[in-house]
């Protein structure tokens, strides 16, 4: 029966696809589930045949009780009647509800037609399982940049990356990208400062060269277990990890959900392995709620594992912080509490993995000392940062952030990664000299 309606919908599509691109788009925060167009047919155990008429959409969602973790399974035919099937998971939850894209919505492909709902129980007691209700959304495609802003700053990212912050502007201190002698310099007022030839005046401080690069959530778990073999980075034998952004490769997180608003945006991303190839995209969410306060922004971050993998204590970057490499002098406050400057860092693996304790939970990288523009890290209740510099000097554009060259800062913790265990926390960032960091940083409790 469905070789038959592929075949129909196969012809069908050349007729209504004209009408199907003026089908309404939801751009609402909110997608209700209910009075839902089509009905749910038991045909097993945990699993269900969708009925319903045919409408383009790009997103679903459903809604459930279950005690435990399960793995969904969602098959529907696509516009040129090819049946395909995706995976999704869910946590326990009464009455609790999923929302998702399908495979392809950046790239403006759409389902057609729901076929089916498969459940498989992952974890816990999920004997209660019961699925409510369902329903598909035609969601408008957004930009694959997609950015908020106040008065004082722009902050950005990049879908095609999970979501994970590639953009931040300070539009309050006259950044500029200046160049004097061949060397590139990012400061505030910086072709006065240094005499330079100003470049730029629209600088983002993010460093976005690659999936690795940018401000995300990266978590390290097994090296060896069941169903999972190691890749291999930098010649190392490399141990499951989730990545924000993408894998090694270049291959893309899938993007899961967005919710925007002016100064607020949450994203939820199922990250790449990132050793691995584009095959191993994990089992695992990450989500990240970006909102801008003043001259601030706030990250709050979580993360859910669903791979069953052997439990691994580890150091974990929270986050992984890339800026751009000319702010490349590492200011922190010590345990004393006084400002210290660190203007020579190299590679972070070549300088043996640098730790800093710090007494206020922050650092950062500027222009050069407490007086130079920068770009300032906070994770509140952690006191010990890794950092260093790659390519030192070695920016040659009026584009810094997109080079190869890069700063780099990762507050880290060691703690045991675990499967089925939601992890959550929240970072901060925040601009200017070291003195106007410290400023923004001290109102955060």
């Amino acid at each position: 029966m469905r070789r038959i309606l592929a075949a129909l919908f196969a012809v069908l599509m050349g007729v209504v696809m004209v009408p199907m691109s003026f089908l309404s788009v939801f751009q609402d925060t909110e997608f209700s589930l209910n009075n839902s167009a089509y009905t749910l047919t038991e045909s097993g155990e945990n699993a269900y045949e969708i009925g319903g008429k045919a409408k383009a959409f790009n997103y679903f969602g459903v809604q459930y009780t279950c005690g435990g973790y399960m793995k969904g399974t969602f098959a529907y035919l696509t516009a040129a009647g090819r049946e395909v099937s995706e995976d999704f998971f869910l946590e326990p939850g009464e009455n609790a509800t999923f929302y998702g894209f399908t495979d392809g919505y950046l790239e403006k492909k759409k389902g057609v037609r729901p076929l089916s709902l498969r459940f498989t129980p992952l974890s816990g007691d999920c004997g209660n399982f019961a699925l409510t209700a369902f329903s598909v959304f035609n969601r408008k495609v957004l930009d694959k940049e997609i950015f908020i802003q106040n008065q004082k700053l722009k902050a950005g990212v990049n879908l095609d990356w999970g979501g994970a912050l590639s953009y931040l502007k300070d539009l309050d201190s006259a950044v500029e990208v200046a160049k004097k002698d061949g060397r590139i310099i990012l400061d505030s007022h910086a072709g006065e400062k240094s005499g330079g030839k100003v470049l730029s005046r629209s600088v983002n401080l993010i460093n976005c060269h690659d999936t690795g690069r940018l401000v995300q959530q990266s978590y390290y778990g097994a090296f060896d277990g069941e169903g999972y073999e190691p890749g291999y980075f930098m010649e190392s034998r490399w141990s499951y990890n989730p990545v924000q952004g993408g894998n090694q490769f270049g291959g893309k997180s899938k993007i899961v959900d967005v919710r925007l608003a002016e100064t607020q945006l949450y994203i939820k991303a199922r990250p790449m392995d990132w050793a691995l190839d584009d095959a191993h995209i994990t089992p695992s969410y990450m989500e990240a709620t970006y909102t801008l306060d003043g001259g601030v922004l706030k990250t709050e971050c979580r993360f859910v594992d669903f791979s069953g993998y052997p439990n691994r204590v580890s150091s974990q970057e929270l986050p992984a912080f890339y800026c751009a490499e000319p702010l490349n002098d590492f200011i922190y406050p010590d345990e004393n509490g006084e400002l210290v400057s660190v203007p020579d860092l190299i590679f972070w693996p070549d300088a043996g993995y640098p730790n800093f304790k710090t007494s206020e939970n922050w650092s950062a990288f500027t222009a050069g000392g407490t007086d130079g523009f920068g770009i300032g890290l906070l994770t509140p209740h952690h006191d010990t940062f890794l950092a260093g510099v790659y390519d030192r000097g070695g920016c040659s554009t009026a584009d810094p952030a997109a080079e190869g060259p890069t700063s780099y800062i990762a507050c880290v913790d060691t703690f045991e990664f675990m499967s089925f265990r939601p992890f959550e926390y929240e970072f901060y960032l925040t601009t200017g000299d070291a003195n106007e960091i410290r400023s923004n940083f001290g109102i955060i409790k």
